[in-house]
């Protein structure tokens, strides 16, 4: 299967209302699709698109970029991405966060060990 996806994006947005998601993932059988879904930093509702990988200037690894619009001004959001190809579906990415321009992306709970 292929690997976990990772964001290339910088967490901090410069446009208002949209955003330019940009991610790689290692594969040694070509990847046919990316599963995407974003949501609103504290919403419990994915909103889910498919995205067709392109070729990565890495040896087996394959690209993807979506850019979204009509997102909220100074809003945090939060993204994640499984990776398909013919031995099935990668597990979901870790959770990445970013905001539209003026808005500070959602950080995570770091615990104490």
């Amino acid at each position: 299967k292929a690997s976990p996806a990772q964001f290339k994006s910088s967490p901090k947005g410069t446009e208002e209302s949209s955003y330019l998601l940009e991610w790689s993932s290692m594969s040694y059988t070509p990847i046919t699709e990316f599963h995407l879904e974003t949501r609103q930093a504290g919403s419990s509702a994915w909103r889910a698109y498919s995205v067709s990988p392109h070729a990565d200037q890495e040896l087996y690894h394959s690209a993807g970029k979506l850019y979204l619009t009509k997102l909220e001004p100074a809003m945090a959001y939060q993204a994640r991405i499984k990776s398909h190809n013919k031995e099935g579906m990668s597990r979901w990415s870790q959770v990445f966060n970013f905001a539209t321009r003026g808005g500070e992306p959602k950080q995570e709970q770091m615990t104490q060990s």
